[in-house]
């Protein structure tokens, strides 16, 4: 009898618990910390900043690094046609790119081993020797793949993982 009164209470313990939590606030855009303007209006798809390990960046983008680099600051900037809505143009800043950002066409395709149904965008689809790939999770995250559309896997310190940005 002890035993069922001690587990009927813990059980209620844990119910307290369960209802005592709040749900999680949406995925919002952060407000950025940067001193450059973030772009903005119809032709912005969107701003997203993140950090990478610089290594493993390095031979998803076939370049050489010094042996220190060991993360990336990047920020992309999407614009698209007003009008259509199409993907036209993005640029790159950041570690790598401090002297001019990297520019090119991007695009949006489906589909990664993992899903099918994914909804990726291709940097440089125009040159595939500096392809890059990510999967868009949501409105307001973007994650870095491989080459072989697989998801980048990050740790406690630095992540592929790109949040959207507003002023």
């Amino acid at each position: 009898m002890k035993k069922l009164l001690l587990l009927l209470l813990f059980s209620a313990f844990l119910g307290y618990k369960t209802l005592g939590q709040t749900v999680s606030q949406k995925n919002i855009p952060s407000k950025t910390t940067s001193t450059k303007p973030i772009a903005e209006g119809a032709g912005v798809w969107g701003v997203f900043d993140g950090r990478v390990r610089c290594q493993q960046m390095a031979v998803e983008l076939n370049i050489t690094v010094d042996e220190n680099c060991e993360k990336l600051k990047w920020s992309f900037s999407f614009f698209l046609d007003p009008k259509t809505h199409l993907p036209t143009t993005y640029k790159l800043y950041g570690s790598l790119f401090r002297g001019k950002a990297r520019e090119g066409k991007w695009a949006i395709i489906k589909g990664m081993k993992a899903d099918p149904d994914a909804v990726v965008i291709q940097l440089d689809p125009d040159q595939p020797e500096k392809t890059l790939f990510m999967l868009k999770g949501d409105d307001n995250v973007l994650f870095i793949l491989d080459k072989n559309k697989n998801l980048m896997v990050g740790d406690d310190y630095l992540s592929y993982t790109f949040n959207r940005v507003v002023n």
